[in-house]
């Protein structure tokens, strides 16, 4: 990266831009394929945007579907489900299929490195402010949330769990997360 002409040194906006460039690129194939693809996982990616863009830029609001231990047929219809479910205000609404058939399908490796690339491609490509990101689920998916949210405490704005089923999980992490 060459620095602005003055001598001034490389400024924020100058930094961040370059940032959000290497995202844009980093996370194209995400983009253009609706598929976040890590170690032979793959998790497919529905997404729609809502309202107008607030100077401040966009929420992201992370849906995950419940289904769980069953058969793929059945977790892809509660994944059309939650693509519908919820109409927030404003945002980039996500609605990401488990790459798992499993109960705990929204907590187990490598799902919060894939959390980690749908978050950077959202910020990249639809101005998504990464201090307003926020996760919930119903069923399955607030299993994923209940689990997910101490984890990875500082990615969410807020967390909420639907119809969920709770477990052995500290939630000391959430002392400054909504939930």
């Amino acid at each position: 990266m060459t620095p602005p002409k003055g001598g001034r040194g490389i400024s924020y906006e100058h930094i961040r831009k370059a940032w959000l460039d290497s995202l844009r690129l980093a996370t194209a194939e995400v983009l253009r394929d609706s598929i976040i693809r890590q170690d032979g996982d793959s998790m497919k990616l529905w997404w729609t945007v809502y309202g107008e863009k607030p100077a401040d830029g966009r929420s992201l609001w992370i849906s995950l579907h419940g289904g769980g231990g069953t058969t793929p047929e059945v977790n892809d219809q509660q994944w059309r489900n939650q693509m519908r479910l919820y109409r927030p205000q404003e945002g980039v609404y996500v609605a990401p299929r488990s790459p798992l058939e499993a109960w705990d399908m929204w907590c187990q490796q490598p799902i919060d490195s894939m959390y980690r690339v749908l978050i950077r491609t959202m910020i990249a490509h639809y101005d998504v402010n990464p201090d307003k990101v926020y996760l919930l689920g119903y069923s399955a998916g607030g299993d994923g949330v209940w689990r997910m949210a101490p984890r990875m405490a500082d990615h969410w704005a807020a967390a909420s769990m639907m119809a969920g089923h709770p477990g052995d999980v500290r939630l000391e992490n959430l002392l400054n997360t909504p939930f």
